[in-house]
């Protein structure tokens, strides 16, 4: 199947990443009501691309919050370090403080995180009642894919701490392992993200 393929029955990505001189990944979101969602919830799919025809196909599974709206406004926002921290019981000082102010400094964590990784940075507005939240799409290698997937496999229902520039940006819940390697989670307070357009 050709890209042409692809968007003659699509119709255009959400969003189309060249991830290397030949490869591109595309994303659609699914349109969603403004609802509750519990639990793992598919918000859309990827494609990715080779030479001009798709490669694989793989699920965009959402880990907390509500779904992004497929009509809000979304963004691209550079590529950044990011590093995960499970939260264990030393760490639920942070996750309170997320969920109180939207982040929370991390510049103080002794610990090692659980992982550390590059993502390239795509955000658009939840369908969330409070304005300030926002729908972010972390895309990453394949190699670290497979380690979220381990990592998130493992610890079903425990919560993350993700980090950016020394600032949790988001605590959000394991509802699913990580099926492509598109990391989907909800920003409380959307002045974190304004801070790496900045960059």
């Amino acid at each position: 199947m050709s890209i042409a393929d692809v968007t003659n029955r699509f119709g255009p990505p959400g969003s189309a990443v060249r991830v290397g001189e030949d490869k591109l990944m595309l994303t659609y979101m699914f349109p969603f009501e403004a609802r509750q969602v519990r639990g793992p919830y598919r918000t859309g799919f990827g494609i990715d691309v080779k030479d001009g025809h798709v490669v694989r196909w793989s699920p965009i599974t959402g880990m907390t919050g509500n779904p992004a709206s497929a009509g809000g406004s979304q963004g691209s926002f550079g590529e950044h370090s990011f590093q995960i921290f499970l939260a264990a019981d030393c760490l639920s000082k942070l996750v309170n403080t997320v969920e109180s102010q939207g982040s929370a400094d991390a510049s103080g964590l002794e610990a090692p995180p659980n992982m550390a990784f590059k993502g390239k940075v795509f955000a658009g507005k939840s369908d969330s009642e409070r304005p300030d939240e926002q729908t972010v799409i972390l895309i990453v290698s394949d190699e670290d894919a497979s380690k979220l997937r381990e990592l998130t496999e493992n610890n079903f229902g425990k919560r993350l701490l993700i980090v950016c520039r020394n600032r949790v940006i988001a605590a959000p819940a394991i509802s699913a392992p990580l099926a492509s390697r598109q990391l989907m989670f909800t920003v409380k307070n959307s002045a974190v993200l304004d801070s790496l357009r900045s960059q």
